[in-house]
């Protein structure tokens, strides 16, 4: 190694040196040929004495080769036209910091010196997430010089993903085209630091569906295969809430292994909006979830728990009761917040009035009559964009339509069931759309599990949090969910049990 190029201590970064900006200019060039392959743009080349000795760019895809990325690719050129694997004296550029699997290959070519235009946080083996050429053990170390031309480099990296994304956008409308009847809520309303984490599923090819598109979050991703290893929770949100709500509650289930599936309602998030309620209602929405369930696989092992926020919960018994007579039925339900129907919260009540007879509702101000919280702000103004003006609604008027129809709608004794079902109930302290009645709460109890098919073990939590229970306190609802476990004791994890009547 050239006495010019050593560092002053191992891994400590050289400053730019003469003409560094025009070879890195030459990588560039490497990089935009590998856009227009359709590939990372990432170039490299190797200098010698002046000259450009090897050439390379990023294409494991077209290769069908992991290894192929820009710093290979380079090195293998040089190493041919020099006739030695060996590659002292020469100086690697290359338009993204190196890769652990770079960063070995540059050491072992004995390079004299790599530099690097953009960092690469998530796998950069430079400096950002590791330092290769720091290692004073290793028995020969490469100087490295960061950040030439490195806005130029970040740029090129900025534009291929930003027009990936728009292409992606196209694909997808292309794969699930919009019917003439319906609207779809542009992406850009939505904040994925709002979303489940887990990935953006879309289906249109249901018969319930009839054409429109579902958004699913799902853990197991697009059209997973039958597995059934892990215990699979299905998350109902109460209006209008979309499947962000459960984010954080989805997160700690996944973390242990288990599947997550969160749909929005049709009609709701990312979901196709049919202009005219008609199309809409309790019957469409229970026939989509009857194929969510046969069509995504949810019967494994362990069992699949239902868990249903707020008025989600009014379609529980009719969804234990199909699952029943198709022979696939659920292991669990757990409602969240269920509303109390024999006395209705008349707050709750306004709002479903409210969204049936004012089109035009500032639904961001009414979710105030119920316990959200300023903590929620963002939630609340997100769950009214996916909205973005009147046309967009007919799910809210036919869902309230529905909710307003299960109020009104005498008591009907529930169907015989012959599944001993687990119900847990969790209900929030500040609740004020659906709070649980102040006296008789172990006979309401038996009552909501009862209709909801129950015939098993029922035990219920009250904790801190208001209606929105599942972002107010994901952490109780997560140690609450190991009630479905096996030989699951409810004092053990703070709950109470309860006697079905």
């Amino acid at each position: 190694m050239a006495d010019s190029l050593v560092p002053a201590a191992t891994g400590s970064p050289l400053p730019h040196q003469p003409g560094d900006a025009h070879w890195m200019r030459a990588a560039l060039a490497q990089a935009r040929a590998a856009a227009e392959a359709g590939e990372v743009p990432v170039g490299a080349v190797v200098v010698r004495d002046g000259q450009i000795v090897g050439r390379g760019f990023n294409h494991p895809i077209g290769a069908h080769d992991p290894s192929a990325h820009a710093e290979i690719e380079a090195l293998r050129d040089a190493a041919q036209r020099l006739g030695n694997y060996r590659l002292e004296g020469c100086t690697l550029y290359v338009t993204l910091e190196p890769c652990a699997m770079c960063a070995g290959a540059i050491l072992h070519a004995r390079l004299d010196r790599v530099v690097w235009g953009a960092a690469e946080p998530r796998t950069g083996a430079g400096g950002s997430v590791l330092d290769l050429f720091a290692q004073a053990a290793l028995n020969h170390h490469t100087a490295v010089t960061p950040g030439v031309l490195a806005d130029e480099a970040a740029a090129l990296l900025t534009a291929f993903f930003g027009q990936r994304r728009v292409q992606q956008r196209q694909q997808a409308l292309a794969s699930h085209p919009l019917r003439d009847d319906a609207l779809r809520t542009p992406d850009t309303l939505f904040a994925a630091a709002l979303d489940c984490g887990c990935p953006s599923c879309f289906y249109s090819d249901w018969p319930a569906l009839a054409g429109l598109r579902l958004h699913v979050k799902d853990s197991a991703g697009q059209n997973p295969l039958p597995a059934a290893a892990a215990r699979q929770w299905l998350l109902l949100p109460g209006m209008p809430a979309h499947q962000g709500l459960f984010r954080e509650l989805a997160a700690g289930l996944a973390a242990r292994g288990d599947r997550v599936v969160a749909p929005d309602w049709l009609g709701l998030g990312r979901s196709d909006k049919p202009k005219k309620d008609q199309r809409l209602g309790d019957a469409q929405q229970l026939a989509m979830l009857q194929d969510l369930i046969e069509h995504l696989h949810l019967d494994g092992q362990q069992g699949l728990v239902v868990v249903a926020h707020g008025d989600a919960a009014r379609l529980a018994p009719a969804l234990v009761a199909q699952q029943a007579a198709l022979g696939r039925p659920v292991q669990g339900l757990w409602l969240v917040n269920p509303p109390n129907a024999a006395v209705p919260s008349a707050d709750y009540r306004l709002w479903l009035e409210q969204l049936a007879r004012k089109p035009a509702l500032d639904m961001a101000a009414a979710l105030g009559s119920s316990a959200i919280g300023a903590e929620m702000d963002a939630d609340r103004q997100q769950w009214a964009a996916q909205f973005p003006d009147k046309g967009y609604r007919a799910a809210l008027r036919a869902w309230s339509r529905d909710a307003l129809a299960a109020l009104d709608a005498p008591a009907m004794a529930p169907a015989a069931s012959v599944q001993a079902l687990p119900v847990l109930v969790s209900l929030g302290e500040q609740a004020r759309w659906w709070p649980a009645p102040v006296d008789g709460l172990d006979a309401w109890l038996a009552d909501v599990a009862t209709k909801a098919g129950g015939t098993g073990p029922l035990a219920w939590q009250r904790c801190a949090g208001g209606d929105w229970l599942p972002l107010q306190n994901s952490a109780a609802l997560l140690q609450a969910s190991r009630f479905f476990d096996a030989g699951a004791q409810p004092a053990a994890l703070g709950l109470a049990a309860a006697a079905l009547r």
